[in-house]
């Protein structure tokens, strides 16, 4: 096997500890079935379009706000929960910190480069470039290049732009079709659970690129 050249990390769930967790105990305050802002988010037909950059983000709020409010029966509700999970987004750390030193790890250890590949709305990649300072060598978000994952052809294109092979490459994420695509396309990929950072951790001690 090929030598480790770069690993690329997922933003939301693995750079930033923004799980599922946070947004079900937002349901519960606001009188929601558990799930239904997280569905509300990443179950639309209109999600897949936006992280295509096929429509911008406010067509996207206008699509969320929606079907929340259908599945809360009260469009005030609706706005409420939509209010409370902007505020817990942003009251989030940028990049959890724990992730945070493991790529300063790799970083300082100068054996790979590292990439950061997000499904995002348009104009993410500015944002998310200041949010990682100089610890990523290039951002790829979905929107801004017009593909999205799971697709095979935005793995080629992070590894490409890292100037890399797909085969030398390991992806982190925490959605399973994303691991199981990235492979498919030759990457090597993890399934990232925060409580197993370990696992990560001694991954790639393995493979020699962690100080």
């Amino acid at each position: 096997m090929a030598p480790l050249a770069a690993v690329i990390f997922d933003y939301g769930g693995v750079l930033r500890d923004d799980g599922r967790e946070g947004w079900n105990a937002l349901d519960v305050t606001h009188g929601l079935p558990r799930g239904a802002l997280w569905s509300a988010y990443h179950d639309v037909p209109q999600y897949a379009l936006s992280r295509r950059g096929e429509i911008d983000a406010d067509a996207f709020r206008v699509a969320v706000r929606r079907q929340l409010a259908a599945v809360a029966g009260d469009a005030a509700r609706a706005d409420a929960a939509l209010a409370a999970l902007d505020t817990y987004l942003a009251s989030l750390a940028p990049i959890d910190p724990a992730v945070r030193e493991l790529v300063t790890r790799l970083r300082g250890a100068g054996q790979v480069k590292i990439g950061l590949l997000s499904n995002a709305s348009r104009g993410w990649t500015e944002r998310l470039r200041a949010r990682g300072g100089d610890l990523f060598d290039d951002v790829v978000v979905s929107a801004d290049v017009g593909l999205a994952k799971p697709d095979p052809e935005v793995f080629r294109l992070a590894a490409r732009r890292l100037g890399v092979e797909p085969a030398t490459c390991l992806m982190v994420d925490d959605q399973p079709q994303h691991v199981e695509s990235a492979r498919r396309t030759g990457l090597r990929a993890h399934l990232f659970e925060r409580a197993r950072l370990d696992e990560l951790i001694a991954l790639l001690a393995a493979e020699g690129v962690l100080r």
